[in-house]
């Protein structure tokens, strides 16, 4: 009997935890479900409008103003009209669907299996590698959400893309892509872009440009053809391999089209020598606002006095020195104690080619050698340390000396000084190449350096001016540069859109190690390689010359400006023996240094906007420099106020 009634209990207690679980289900699903409803409606309360999706063909113009609210360019749909897919060739369609969403005919709006793929590859790589976004989700983003990145913006993205593919058809979203995605250097959209790099319309495009404009959509700054030309090959190179592998093209398609690569023309726009500046500075602007119909108005940091010298030096330098010592190309970056870029000359002449040299990557040669003695001061040694200056060799590797000859053991203030390769070599080994490596990440380089003792000495590729910020920190007295070129981005009417603000200070240095790194670098102009760029105030900064001379620079800072000069050639030839970083990189910045602290006449800006006046004799220019110009420039104080 006991036993039956214990039984009955144990019955009825399990009931009862099932009804109380049941329960719990029931009222978990009703505050989920109205948790859920709100949080829709959070969402959706302030989605954008999208009707009459289809009419909009206009850009936003966006005016660009230097540091004192001049006008100095501006962009706009010029070239473009909105074009249907179905009248363009198909290759053009099938190239972007082929490199950016190659399931594009057969998901919702959404890839849900390209979500997991792309999760399973960032996981397996530990770190974000492939993204999962479609053509649709990217139209949704581009044309209605700003570019801030969060929960709630990437929810909105997922419904648009939903919305748009319920309204519309694959061809209408593929067309509208194509119209109003950004293709870089100022074009929005398939046509403007045939237009900006091929000087033709899009109707008119071949396979191999196709790829070209399907491999710029990634990171339009990268593998632009205008700025990183190899990196669009090799880019164009992988979109016709997926063509290929989507069965777009055959395999005799794509070889054939591999052979137009040496074939391609290219429209050569004649702009003024602010351009290189605005080019770059665009590339910002889509990353702060987001800007449609309504026209914006940048204000910038650029002193268009300081760009204007800046090209007449280099153009003049090169016509007297560079041209016939087999340089052909000359770049120069010139930044403010706060990171402000005031003047950004990324060649001799924008119209004849607009590929900016200050953020090409290249070997800055023994420039690097400050990421070098700077990790070897923090690591305890001093500028007075003894270093041999021997011979050495590495795995077969043995660096040689320039001008040098070895005595022994020398000071690091003097193996500085006259950049003597060897010591710098083993001080890296002491000191290990990867604490180098990572000191020059934390100061801002952000292209790879290969773990290795050559790129003690350059041999990795960094761009001009990551590395010329790099040597801003120590003019700082240790605080981080982060360089920035846009003030403000307001509406026409008025309305800012963004502000720039200046960054609480981040201590990249401890000060006294920027003291002793400001001894070497002083030592270099005062006594070394860089004996080129004394000025009349004092004057820190470091020589750079790449193997048989194909790149050659100066760095180097005379406070409040940091600035940085390479010379080279476009396909990587060497110069000649005498283009080494001491000689012309040096003198051009010395001469701009004279300019910007008022010890030189500013140059006509008419003189350096048409291109043909770079053939004129020095002293032909100088007779034509107007009369009304001041007799001596600002003090750089006022300048920068």
């Amino acid at each position: 009997m006991a036993r039956r009634i214990s039984g009955k209990s144990a019955k009825t207690k399990f009931s009862g935890k099932k009804r109380w679980f049941l329960r719990f289900i029931i009222i978990s699903s009703i505050f989920l479900f109205i948790s859920g409803f709100f949080l829709f409606l959070f969402f959706m309360h302030d989605l954008p409008d999208v009707n009459n999706l289809e009419t909009k063909g206009r850009r936003a113009s966006i005016v660009f103003e230097d540091r004192n609210g001049k006008a100095i360019a501006t962009y706009g749909d010029l070239f473009r009209e909105v074009v249907d897919v179905k009248n363009l060739p198909k290759h053009v369609g099938n190239a972007v669907v082929a490199v950016e969403d190659k399931r594009f005919y057969n998901h919702c709006g959404v890839d849900f299996l390209g979500i997991l793929r792309a999760l399973y590859t960032n996981i397996i790589n530990r770190r974000v590698v492939q993204g999962g976004s479609t053509l649709t989700q990217q139209l949704a983003k581009n044309l209605f959400l700003s570019a801030n990145k969060s929960l709630k913006r990437k929810v909105q993205e997922f419904i648009l893309a939903l919305w748009l593919e319920h309204k519309f058809t694959k061809r209408q979203i593929l067309s509208i892509y194509l119209n109003r995605v950004y293709f870089g250097s100022c074009a929005y959209g398939i046509d403007a872009a045939a237009y900006r790099y091929f000087g033709k319309r899009a109707r008119q495009l071949t396979i191999y440009e196709a790829a070209k404009l399907a491999g710029v959509l990634r990171a339009p700054s990268m593998y632009s053809p205008f700025y990183n030309p190899e990196k669009s090959d090799q880019r164009a190179a992988l979109v016709l391999s997926c063509m290929r592998d989507e069965g777009y093209i055959s395999e005799n398609e794509m070889k054939e089209a591999l052979i137009q690569k040496d074939k391609l023309t290219r429209l050569s726009v004649p702009m003024d020598e602010n351009r290189y500046f605005t080019d770059w500075a665009l590339e910002q602007v889509q990353d702060l606002v987001y800007a449609d119909e309504d026209d914006i108005i940048v204000r910038t940091t650029l002193d268009t006095k300081l760009q204007a010298n800046a090209t007449y030096i280099i153009r003049n330098v090169l016509m007297e020195h560079g041209f016939k010592n087999r340089a052909n190309q000359m770049a120069l970056i010139a930044l403010d104690k706060h990171g402000a870029v005031l003047a950004m000359v990324g060649g001799h002449t924008y119209g004849a080619n607009q590929f900016n040299r200050v953020m090409a990557i290249r070997s800055s040669g023994s420039a690097f050698k400050y990421f070098v003695y700077l990790t070897a001061l923090e690591s305890g040694m001093d500028v007075h340390d003894l270093v041999s200056d021997m011979p050495i060799s590495v795995g077969g590797w043995s660096p040689k000396n320039t001008g040098h000859r070895c005595i022994g053991d020398i000071p690091l203030l003097e193996a500085f000084a006259k950049s003597v390769n060897t010591s710098a070599v083993r001080i890296a080994r002491k000191v290990g190449m990867s604490k180098i490596i990572r000191k020059a990440e934390e100061l801002g380089i952000t292209t790879e350096i290969t773990d290795n003792l050559a790129s003690s000495l350059g041999a990795s590729g960094v761009n001009l001016l990551d590395i010329t910020a790099c040597f801003g920190a120590t003019m700082r007295n240790g605080q981080k540069m982060n360089p920035f070129g846009i003030v403000s981005i307001r509406t026409q009417s008025g309305k800012y859109l963004y502000k720039s603000h200046i960054r609480r200070p981040q201590e990249v240095i401890a000060p006294e190690v920027c003291d002793k790194m400001k001894i070497l670098l002083r030592a270099v102009v005062d006594s070394g390689t860089g004996r080129q760029a004394k000025l009349p105030v004092v004057a820190y900064g470091k020589t750079g010359t790449s193997n048989d001379n194909r790149d050659s620079s100066f760095i180097g800072f005379a406070a409040p400006l940091v600035v940085g000069v390479w010379l080279g050639n476009d396909d990587n030839t060497p110069m000649s023996s005498q283009m080494y970083g001491g000689f012309l990189p040096a003198m051009v910045w010395r001469e701009f240094m004279l300019s910007a602290f008022g010890y030189k006449k500013n140059v006509d800006e008419t003189v350096v906007k048409k291109p043909q006046k770079a053939k004129e004799s020095k002293e032909t220019k100088d007779n034509k420099a107007p009369k009304s110009v001041k007799k001596r420039h600002r003090r750089i104080s006022e300048i920068l106020r």
